[in-house]
């Protein structure tokens, strides 16, 4: 089969990354790691791009800078849940339900975020990827 005869969707990935501290009851110590957000936005290009980064880090940032260098355990952006397991996970689920209503009219869906995690010297603890079907 032809491309010419296929919609073809593509995905675009846009990192941002930032400095939180947190503590888990598995280790009640509060204490800093470096996370890095992964946003993937998936369309049809239009106009040789799926979306305008620099519109869609227009979109994030704020969301970024309202949890970044906080104590994410009492910020009070993150929903109660959140806010007790500040995890990989809940941090998917917060950056998901606050960005993908800001891109509706845009023609594209947030199908994906990714948060990862690591020491601040850069040792890699892990990362979850929240996926819409």
């Amino acid at each position: 089969m032809e491309l010419k005869e296929r919609t073809l969707k593509t995905t675009v990935l846009v990192p941002f990354e930032f400095y939180a501290s947190y503590s888990l009851s598995i280790r009640e110590t509060s204490h800093t790691h470096h996370w890095t957000l992964k946003l993937f936005v998936t369309g049809i290009p239009r106009n040789g791009m799926v979306i305008d980064i620099l519109k869609l880090r227009e979109i994030t940032n704020p969301h970024i800078e309202r949890i970044a260098n906080t104590y994410l355990n009492e910020n009070e952006v993150l929903d109660q849940r959140q806010a007790e397991y500040p995890t990989c996970e809940m941090l998917c689920m917060h950056f998901f339900s606050h960005v993908a209503p800001q891109l509706e009219g845009y023609d594209v869906e947030l199908s994906g975020v990714e948060v990862e995690i690591r020491e601040p010297e850069g040792n890699e603890w892990g990362s979850a990827r929240l996926e819409v079907d």
